[in-house]
């Protein structure tokens, strides 16, 4: 579990935000579409299994549950997101093909070869030291098994006092404020704006470039990645990186 007191605070802004996921970046489009994209790049199949990083409320583990008949494992780091997704489970007789367990990205704990699928939407730029994670990633995917990764295409790293970045940073920020204050009403729109300033300061926010993360899975050993845009919105990307 998140064990450093930057991480700790983390926890805690997700508990915050369980309540409200589903009714703030819910409801924004383009988060939607996002997940959409990652679910048809994984070329998921009958009989598949899918483990979902940070899978919050379950919002991309249900559309993988409509897009094959798979078996997902959704782990996420906060229990209130898991209460959340638990009582959807319930609510919708899915106990049979979706096991949720809490565990953190950054440390998962999973037998070698034992999924055909990894994905993550939104997840894991909340992982500071993303190598580490990416080589456990590869270990816990059957050969030929696929990581699936849908991010902001946003590099946020260097120098919080570097203006270059944060002019990098308040362009990506503009355009996803706007959005969910569109989308997702003034609730939305307070929790971007709050958000924001977890990019900045770097405080549990770490996004890189889709090209970082393609070299970062390459590094780790994956054999193959490739980049998928996301038509119409240039700051979401998906990355399938290929064991």
């Amino acid at each position: 579990m998140i064990r450093t007191a930057k991480g700790r605070a983390t926890r805690r802004w997700f508990g915050d935000w369980a309540n409200e996921y589903d009714a703030t970046l819910g409801k924004v489009r383009r988060h939607h579409q996002l997940l959409n994209l990652a679910v048809r790049c994984s070329g998921v199949r009958r009989g598949d299994r899918v483990l979902d990083v940070g899978c919050g409320t379950g919002l991309l583990s249900l559309k993988f549950l409509k897009r094959a008949a798979c078996h997902v494992t959704a782990v996420d780091s906060s229990p209130d997101m898991l209460r959340l997704f638990r009582g959807k489970i319930d609510a919708l007789g899915l106990h049979s093909r979706v096991t949720c367990l809490r565990q953190d990205a950054a440390g998962l704990r999973f037998p070698r070869d034992a999924f055909d699928v990894v994905a993550a939407t939104v997840a894991l730029h909340h992982v500071e030291d993303k190598l580490p994670m990416l080589r456990r990633t590869r270990a816990i995917l059957k050969p030929g098994g696929r990581l699936v990764i849908g991010e902001v295409d946003c590099d946020t790293s260097g120098d919080p006092a570097d203006p270059k970045r944060l002019a990098r940073i308040l362009d990506f920020l503009k355009a996803e404020i706007l959005m969910a204050l569109k989308e997702g009403g003034v609730p939305g729109f307070s929790r971007m704006y709050d958000n924001g300033k977890k990019h900045i300061l770097s405080q549990g926010e770490y996004c890189l470039s889709s090209r970082q993360w393609k070299a970062l899975c390459l590094k780790a050993g994956f054999r193959r990645a490739t980049v998928h845009a996301l038509p119409g919105f240039r700051w979401f990307k998906v990355v399938v990186a290929v064991r």
